[in-house]
């Protein structure tokens, strides 16, 4: 009985230590710190999708 409340222990050691090392990685997400974050704005990447394909119908229309 004495292995397993050491064991536990330990592993509770550990998360909490991973727990700490995410907190530092990632400061948007600690605790009690409110960052807010601006909203994606995925409009340029459409355009740039749009116009690529665009590009690509008039050059496969040329060679015909």
């Amino acid at each position: 009985m004495g292995r397993s409340r050491s064991f536990n222990r330990f592993h509770r050691y550990l998360a909490r230590q991973k727990r700490s090392v995410l907190r530092t990685a990632l400061p948007q997400h600690r605790e009690g710190d409110e960052v807010l974050l601006e909203p994606i704005n995925h409009s340029k990447d459409l355009l740039d999708r749009v116009t690529g394909q665009e590009v690509r119908l008039e050059l496969l229309d040329s060679e015909l």
